[in-house]
């Protein structure tokens, strides 16, 4: 890391060169067009360059470029939808069916409590459980991108999925 930092950009090209397939997975998995995907993986490492220095070692380089990756591919996503969302309103018919709005706001609300349960993971409890259930990597491909083995990943999602049950219930009965 210290010498990236120093600018020895032949560094950086090896880190790009190992973790960009992964990172264009993943663009692709978010925007569904190489162009769109490539753009994506761009931006993702030069903000990893740009960030470096947070980078503190807690966690494999390849979950912190990940988790960037991730929120970088979740902010953009979220950008594109509410454009499309502004640009399709004018001509949006609403539906007809009156149980439709009732349906939409439970969902939303359960799925606003099962994200704000997930900040209260730990994190690589969270981080595991996302790749694993948000993103539709399999358990060997999260234990390439962490470094962790693969029955520790077993073991973390486990774990995640019991606390989320438990943190629910404890939401519920509040």
């Amino acid at each position: 890391m210290e010498r990236i930092l120093k600018g020895d950009a032949e560094a950086y090209r090896l880190i790009v060169e190992r973790h960009q397939g992964r990172i264009f997975y993943l663009g692709l998995k978010f925007f569904h067009r190489l162009e769109e995907a490539e753009d994506f993986t761009q931006e993702v490492f030069l903000r990893a360059y740009e960030r470096l220095g947070t980078y503190r070692g807690e966690s494999p380089l390849a979950a912190w470029l990940y988790r960037l990756a991730f929120n970088l591919g979740v902010n953009r996503y979220r950008l594109k939808r509410r454009r499309l969302l502004e640009v399709g309103l004018e001509d949006a018919q609403l539906p007809d069916s009156r149980e439709e709005p009732e349906r939409e706001f439970l969902q939303k609300e359960a799925s606003a409590r099962v994200k704000q349960t997930l900040k209260e993971l730990p994190g690589v409890y969270a981080l595991t459980l996302k790749m694993a259930y948000f993103d539709g990597l399999s358990y060997p491909e999260i234990s390439r991108i962490t470094a962790l083995p693969v029955n520790t990943i077993k073991s973390y999602i486990f774990r995640a999925k019991r606390l989320i049950r438990h943190l629910l219930k404890r939401h519920e009965k509040e």
